[in-house]
């Protein structure tokens, strides 16, 4: 099969991506310009620039896949670290052009795995003049911090599982704030049967009778003077 590629600026990928990451890739290429410039090995020898650039942006590519690949319930196959390494090559061309190949990375990561709020988080943990996985984590947990995350690990290894750990607690407390909801209307209703039900004349004991049996909403079809009669 002949290899497609899509070219724009200085970046051309296999398989094409569509115009939205690929400005995002843009973005995350400028990103990896402004490290190296700071890199202290490339202020000494500035011919390493263009290999800390590369070397920067495959980095952010591989974060960004594995991030992506653990916050798919999908997922299938080995889809690590190692992996993303193996399978994402960067070609640089003598005329500044750059070709980024996915190997056998499924389609579904590939078209997927730039999304511009995880983009954004990414420059702020690895931003040399940035306070790294602290910064990302007082940011994204408006400074409450994430009890069920250790941090350490390589770049990669860091922030990725702490994405999945922010998404874990996330989908919990709205799981949480759901059932809240539930327990509170639950609750409100309860509340409005028994008032009801005791302003038809049912006693308080009957009424205690079939909260403890699990029949409370029997009450509303009993003739409150005769329970054993439905209402006429």
């Amino acid at each position: 099969m002949q290899n497609q590629m899509i070219y724009m600026g200085k970046i051309q990928t296999n398989p094409p991506l569509g115009r939205g990451p690929m400005e995002l890739l843009q973005k995350l290429n400028a990103f990896a310009e402004y490290q190296a410039s700071h890199d202290q090995e490339v202020r000494q020898m500035p011919a390493k620039m263009t290999y800390k650039i590369n070397a920067e942006l495959k980095l952010a590519i591989v974060a960004l896949m594995t991030t992506c690949s653990l916050l798919d319930p999908n997922r299938d196959g080995p889809e690590s670290e190692t992996y993303f390494e193996k399978e994402i090559k960067i070609i640089q061309q003598n005329s500044g052009q750059k070709y980024i190949d996915f190997g056998r990375i499924r389609p579904f990561l590939i078209q997927n795995f730039l999304i511009p709020e995880i983009v954004d988080d990414w420059i702020l943990y690895r931003d040399v003049a940035g306070d790294g996985i602290h910064a990302l984590m007082d940011r994204k947990t408006a400074l409450q911090g994430l009890s069920t995350y250790a941090r350490g690990g390589t770049p990669v290894y860091e922030f990725s599982r702490f994405y999945r750990k922010f998404m874990e607690n996330k989908i919990a407390k709205k799981n949480q704030t759901q059932e809240d909801f539930k327990k509170i209307a639950m609750k409100t209703l309860t509340e409005q049967i028994i008032s009801s039900q005791l302003a038809q004349g049912h006693s308080a004991s009957e009424i205690l009778d079939h909260i403890m049996n699990d029949n409370l909403l029997e009450l509303t079809t009993l003739n409150p003077q005769n329970p054993l009669l439905p209402k006429k």
